[in-house]
């Protein structure tokens, strides 16, 4: 007994050792190796004409035409949220004018969300008894794309981390207003996020009231609050640019995806596509959403289904959404780049719930010795490719290479762009392939062999735990 004892202990704190080595060698990566990517460079120059604006007192329609240019922008303002905007502009006023400072800032906040994901899961699930689920949490967040936009300027890490901080403070009913603060971050990553911030918060909240029997009133007013705010503010934005409190550029008929059929087709797409499928490139995330949203269906008469159906509600209100936007993966990058910042919150919420009927079925498939091997080995072949990625950013620019001309609607005809975007989704070789590439750097090789001990070290932690916690009965 001694003996085993002793090798747990062993055991524990290699694998400690390990997922901290893994974690200190991303951080660092990220940080050092900094990526613009996506639009930051129109961010940048829409900052800089925002400015130009405010400080020449035009705050209606500045600089708008009504029609779209050749990079489908109506203003030198662009449209992107405040969410890319308001740290921007901050730097500028602190003095970082350069674009290279400014990008440093912006992949700064997109780690600290990443590591804002992970820090404030630990609270929630150990709040809810679920203490065990921190190693699964942190096994499903290295087994990611994350790992590639973790040193990118695109705002979809920051974002991701501003929606766990939403459900981290309604899960803990945190103070008023901080519960304000919370819904107002997540409120600005997109000017669509309104429905799934009101969602996501009333849900944890009603969670965090079945646990505590507390009252939730005061939070969900001031979390009302913070969602009327970031409204307010991003409705002036658009009134500087737009001279709408809309988005004038979004709802350009352009930027939708034009039939019934195709919307359904993105809509498949956007979970089984090889190239941009949530199922293919966040396996385990995806699985355990998916498994907290069918089980309770399925065994209604022994856990409460509501919150099953409001997380069915929003993934396919999400995914619905997405495959009507004109590029519903946010191409030209890696992957389905816009679904990636809502999976972190989703993945926590469905631990909250239901993190007792999740628990037994993850310890009966990595008890087993072989279990948790196949486990390890799939999200290692999995990950590869986001490592890759993460070595060579430009390495799938050959992906979208396969199909020239490849004009925006705008620039060439509807029909056009989105039969170019089915060849892609569908039947061009996939984009992990190209992104392999970057396995044969140096760095690509150290990497894989950190994230290699990350998920190992996650997964022995994640087994330990389950084994430690009685085996629960659910009537």
């Amino acid at each position: 007994m001694r003996s085993w004892a002793r090798s747990a202990d062993v055991t524990r704190a290699v694998s400690l050792v390990a997922v901290a080595a893994c974690s200190l060698f991303l951080v660092v990566a990220w940080l050092v190796m900094p990526w613009v990517g996506g639009d930051t460079p129109f961010v940048f120059d829409g900052s800089n004409a925002l400015l130009t604006c405010l400080s020449a007192h035009d705050f209606s329609r500045c600089g708008y035409t009504g029609e779209l240019n050749h990079w489908g922008l109506m203003t030198p303002i662009g449209y992107w949220p405040l969410l890319q905007h308001i740290p921007d502009v901050a730097a500028i006023e602190l003095g970082a004018n350069s674009h290279p400072a400014r990008a440093r800032v912006l992949v700064f906040l997109g780690v600290a969300g990443l590591v804002a994901c992970v820090a404030l899961a630990r609270p929630v699930l150990d709040r809810f008894g679920q203490s065990a689920w921190f190693w699964g949490f942190f096994f499903v967040m290295l087994a990611s794309p994350l790992l590639t936009y973790g040193r990118q300027t695109v705002g979809e890490t920051f974002a991701a981390g501003l929606l766990v901080c939403l459900v981290a403070a309604a899960a803990l009913q945190a103070p008023g207003p901080l519960v304000a603060l919370a819904a107002f971050g997540a409120a600005i990553t997109k000017e669509t996020s309104y429905p799934f911030v009101i969602a996501f918060g009333v849900l944890a909240l009603v969670l965090a009231r079945r646990r505590t029997g507390r009252p939730i009133r005061s939070q969900l007013i001031w979390g009302g609050g913070g969602l009327l705010a970031a409204f307010v503010l991003a409705s002036l934005l658009n009134v500087v640019r737009f001279g709408s409190v809309w988005n004038t550029n979004y709802l350009h008929h352009d930027f939708r995806t034009p039939g019934i059929g195709r919307k359904l087709e993105y809509a498949v797409a956007l979970l089984v596509s090889p190239s941009g499928g949530i199922l293919v490139f966040w396996l385990f995330a995806s699985v355990l959403v998916a498994t907290a949203c069918v089980v309770p269906l399925v065994r209604r008469g022994r856990l409460d289904p509501r919150p099953a159906i409001v997380l069915v509600v929003a993934v396919v209100l999400l995914i619905l959404g997405l495959a009507a936007w004109w590029t519903p993966f946010g191409w030209t990058s890696y992957g389905p780049r816009l679904t990636l910042p809502w999976i972190p919150a989703l993945v926590l919420l469905a631990l909250v719930a239901y993190g007792d009927v999740l628990a037994d079925l993850a310890r009966r498939l990595i008890t087993p010795i072989a279990g948790l091997v196949a486990v390890f080995v799939v999200a290692l072949v999995l990950t590869l490719p986001h490592i890759g990625e993460m070595w060579r950013p430009n390495s799938s620019a050959g992906f979208f290479q396969q199909e020239t001309p490849c004009d925006a609607p705008w620039n060439g005809s509807v029909a056009g762009w989105h039969h170019c975007q089915h060849e892609l989704v569908w039947f061009d070789r996939p984009v992990g392939l190209y992104a392999l590439h970057g396995l044969k750097t140096p760095g690509g090789v150290v990497t894989v062999l950190a994230v290699a001990l990350g998920l190992l070290g996650t997964l022995a932690l994640f087994r330990a735990a389950l084994l430690a916690c009685p085996v629960l009965q659910h009537e």
